[in-house]
Order: structure tokens, then C-alpha cells, then sequence
């Protein structure tokens, strides 16, 4: 179900994937069992485009997103922006290797 709510919001342009040129409309989402990794572009509205989205996820599915448990990879020029970032998911930044 997530997927198909990032589909649409990529359709309406409320959210953008990332390598458009390599992937057609962008990588957004990847999922494998019960864990996702979000793909966005570095774009504070659209950022919070996407917690409303995941928020409308957690209502319309039941299911509750542990943003505390979350982590958040900022490179290259969203770096600056990441403080921000984190405020608006309410997680922390993570660090490589991850699991």
C-alpha cells in the first residue's frame, strides 16, 4: 500500500525519486519484509510532503511508523539541510555499516 501512495504522490509531483535517469519517474521506495528505505530528492516541502504521506499510510493501514527507531542518511548537498530534515521525521541520523 505505501508503494502505491508514493506512486501516486511521484504522479502529482508531491514527491520526486532520485536517478530519474537511470530508473524512469525516479527510485522513491524500496521494501524487503517489514523494512523500507526511503529515496528523496533534497527538498524540504517535499520532505514533508512525504511525513504527511507516511502518516496518512499509518492511518489508512493500521500500522504504526517508529520514527524514533528510523534512521536518516543525508549526502552531498543535503547535508546542510539535515537538521531540518530530522525535525520533520522525528529521527536520528544514522551511520555506516547500517542493519
Amino acid at each position: 500500500m505505501l508503494a502505491v501512495l508514493i506512486s501516486i504522490a511521484k504522479e502529482v509531483v508531491q514527491i520526486k525519486g532520485v536517478v530519474p535517469h537511470l530508473i524512469d519517474e525516479g527510485l522513491s521506495v524500496l521494501q524487503y519484509a517489514d523494512d523500507t528505505i526511503i529515496f528523496m530528492d533534497n527538498d524540504l516541502e517535499r520532505a514533508k510532503n512525504m511525513k504527511l504521506l507516511l502518516c496518512a499510510f499509518e492511518q489508512l493501514s493500521g500500522l504504526k511508523i517508529n520514527f524514533h527507531k528510523s534512521e536518516l542518511f543525508c549526502y552531498g548537498a543535503a547535508k546542510v539541510h539535515q537538521l531540518e530534515i530530522m525535525q520533520i521525521f522525528g529521527c536520528n541520523v544514522g551511520s555506516f555499516p547500517f542493519r
